[in-house]
């Protein structure tokens, strides 16, 4: 073997090991696939990406809940929340902020999973938007990891992940506004686990 042969061998074992440190130790995300990467990344001035279209169709368990006569429906009031913890974080987790409702999502996860708090406020929210006819816009987040341009994109499939609820719920298309701003409105540190899944989210808000 020839000196530059064991240079190239030496750089390369070099590289391998710098990355695995960067990744597992900085990025936090040692062991996840390299095509759950485009979930996310970093950068600024991210235009929002919109969108009209659906383009996620998801498989939604679908059970609306009866309302007692004389009840009032309130999509911004529902039943049962538990508070978003820490302790959760590989599930999806819904919290209501000011003016907005917000949605948490696991890393690499588009799909709104089965929770009865989350089916019960989208529930309330079809049904307020198709008597109302009124508008609803829908924002897809996303943490750090991976690169900004793929950032944008997942984020608005989180947005759409939602839109096709509500659609299969009745509500009309023209009704929801469905944009992406990737990483670009980061709400908490992108250095910890935590911050990254509150980062990771889908934020609904009713268009007065």
């Amino acid at each position: 073997m020839n000196s530059k042969s064991l240079v190239f061998i030496l750089f390369a074992v070099w590289s391998a090991i710098c990355w695995r440190w960067y990744t597992c130790t900085i990025k936090g995300v040692c062991g996840e696939t390299a095509a759950a990467m485009v979930q996310n990344g970093q950068g600024s001035g991210i235009e929002p990406v919109e969108s009209d279209t659906v383009t996620t169709d998801l498989t939604v368990s679908e059970v609306t809940p009866s309302t007692p006569s004389g009840a009032t429906k309130s999509a911004q009031r529902p039943a049962t929340r538990p508070p978003v913890t820490e302790s959760r974080m590989n599930e999806v987790q819904m919290e209501e902020v000011e003016d907005r409702m917000v949605i948490h999502f696991p890393y690499n996860s588009i799909r709104k999973e089965d929770d009865a708090a989350i089916d019960d406020y989208l529930n309330r929210l079809a049904s307020e938007l198709n008597s109302s006819g009124g508008n609803v816009t829908i924002s897809g987040h996303t943490d750090f990891v991976g690169e900004s341009k793929d950032n944008v994109r997942f984020g608005l499939l989180r947005a759409n992940s939602i839109r096709n609820i509500l659609i299969k719920k009745g509500v009309a298309a023209k009704q929801i506004k469905t944009r992406s701003y990737g990483e670009s409105k980061a709400i908490a540190t992108n250095d910890t686990p935590w911050g990254r899944y509150r980062n990771r989210r889908v934020e609904i808000r009713i268009n007065k």
